[in-house]
């Protein structure tokens, strides 16, 4: 079902296969840019706590948890990987600050 990315000598990022199958492999969390701590003086000086904010390609990372336990309240998640978004469902699924969609989904 999934493919095997372990011998890929270059990554499709746009294939939601191929992070399928890095989401079932790895099973820890990963943040792309830098972890919420690192970034949290610039979102909060611009993104007020109380705004509607779209995490586009949050894979699993843990940066709209961060967030919530930060004060905000309305995060939007979204990604192509049925996986992840699948994961992140289960993970939050009392965190009611946080929704997750899978990005198929909105463009049916």
């Amino acid at each position: 079902m999934y493919r095997d990315v372990s011998s890929c000598n270059t990554y499709n990022y746009g294939d939601a296969l191929y992070w399928d199958a890095r989401y079932v492999q790895e099973t820890g969390s990963f943040d792309w840019y830098q972890r919420y701590s690192a970034l949290r003086p610039f979102v909060r000086k611009y993104i007020p706590t109380s705004s509607r904010i779209l995490m586009v390609g949050c894979g699993n990372a843990l940066m709209s948890e961060d967030m919530v336990k930060d004060g905000y309240e309305d995060i939007m998640n979204i990604d192509i990987s049925a996986v992840a978004i699948e994961m992140m469902k289960r993970k939050y699924e009392y965190i009611p600050q946080l929704k997750c969609i899978l990005l198929k989904k909105l463009l049916n």
